[in-house]
């Protein structure tokens, strides 16, 4: 199975979420493949790592600004794009599950984007946060309220799976290939 990653490309980010993506990452890169936007870096880079170690099919959407990240990486495939509505169809074709993980203003753009995309039946891929110690409780808060004051044709628990342990997420995904 495809699995594109949104997370954070950032050294910076907390240990505690490295660690738990490590963790993930060993579980989930033993049978599916990695689609990815091209950053040997932060959480990112752990993603990729894994991967690799295990000799996964690696499909890379890189935008042309970041091209040198490309240097440093070993993948079996590699779109270059310049918008991220471009990125964001690519990375929606290529694959199967959208697993979002912690993440900045990058990460978050792909999702809400991936998202509205789901939401107007423009694609039925599965999206599936994983919410590393409450990272995304105030945004799933946001959404929520949004359901309730603004539209109930914003239902964001119907449209992403939140899970809370690494353990849930590599259950579901495996559940997934086992359904398919």
């Amino acid at each position: 199975m495809n699995i594109f990653i949104s997370c954070s490309s950032s050294n910076d980010i907390k240990d505690e979420y490295k660690i738990v993506v490590k963790y993930l990452m060993e579980n989930l890169s033993k049978d599916n493949d990695l689609v990815f936007g091209c950053a040997n870096r932060g959480l990112m880079g752990i993603c990729y790592n894994e991967f690799l170690k295990n000799n996964r099919t690696i499909t890379g959407i890189c935008y042309d600004m970041y091209k040198d990240d490309l240097k440093n990486l070993k993948l079996n495939s590699v779109d270059m794009v310049k918008t991220l509505e471009e990125s964001n169809r690519l990375l929606e074709k290529n694959s199967d599950v959208i697993l979002i993980l912690p993440g900045a203003f990058g990460t978050l753009s792909e999702f809400l984007d991936i998202l509205e995309h789901k939401r107007t039946n423009l694609h039925n891929k599965d999206i599936v946060m994983f919410n590393i110690n409450g990272f995304y409780d105030d945004l799933i808060n946001m959404f929520n309220k949004i359901y309730c004051e603004v539209s109930k044709n914003y239902d964001f628990n119907n449209l992403c799976k939140v899970f809370y342990t690494a353990d849930d997420v590599i259950k579901y995904v495996n559940d997934k290939k086992t359904s398919k």
